[in-house]
């Protein structure tokens, strides 16, 4: 089917069905892609193109603030919860050691 596009580049940034001005008539094929005016498909060879990491990029810049803060405090959680780890195989090593010292000084009970 004739559609018109206007291309950032090779990026997709729009698609009608009518010829206007800035937009280049291409034939696609029909249902189009969901999303194609996303601003992450580019135009290559006389066909959409999905590209996952402008699509990514496009949809991490997108997400609203409070998705971002929830993300900057779940990785915040995360390297905490790594250092809690360090700090407790550290304190198990340190309480194995208290141990072998304590019996090492205490009579046997013959």
């Amino acid at each position: 089917m004739k559609f018109y596009i206007k291309l950032d580049g090779d990026i997709i940034r729009d698609i009608i069905e009518y010829p206007y001005q800035g937009y280049q008539e291409v034939e696609i094929p029909t249902p189009l892609p969901i999303g194609i005016n996303g601003g992450y498909y580019r135009w290559q060879d006389g066909q959409a193109v999905l590209d996952q990491a402008l699509k990514d990029e496009v949809d991490k810049a997108s997400r609203p603030i409070e998705y971002v803060e929830l993300e900057q405090r779940l990785a915040a959680s995360e390297a905490e919860t790594a250092q809690l780890k360090v700090e407790s195989n550290a304190n198990q090593l340190a309480l194995m050691e208290l141990h072998m010292m304590l019996l090492s000084v205490l009579p046997d009970e013959d």
